[in-house]
C-alpha cells in the first residue's frame, strides 16, 4: 500500500486516516523513524497504556490470591 504525502517546511508528514486505522493509532501518539539506506521508515511506538489487554491470560486469582503471589514475589525478589 502506498500513499502521496505531504511534508511541510517544520518537517511534519500528514498519515491518511486509512494507515492509522491499520495501525490502531488514534490521537497524537509518538513514532520511531528509522533511515534505511534511501527510504524513510516510520513505526508507531508502543506505550505502556498501548499494551492494555495484549497479555491476556485463562489464569485468574481473587484479590486475595493476587496479594498473597505479590508478597510471595517481593520476599523472594529481595533475597537475590
Amino acid at each position: 500500500m502506498q500513499h502521496i504525502v505531504s511534508i511541510t517546511d517544520q518537517g511534519q508528514v500528514g498519515i491518511p486516516i486509512s494507515v492509522r486505522r491499520a495501525f490502531g493509532i488514534k490521537g497524537a501518539t509518538k513514532a520511531v523513524l528509522e533511515k534505511k539506506d534511501d527510504k524513510i521508515i516510520i513505526k508507531p511506538e508502543k506505550t505502556f497504556w498501548q499494551l492494555s489487554g495484549s497479555m491476556k491470560s485463562e489464569i485468574k486469582l481473587t484479590d486475595k490470591q493476587l496479594r498473597a503471589a505479590r508478597d510471595t514475589f517481593e520476599k523472594n525478589w529481595s533475597q537475590e
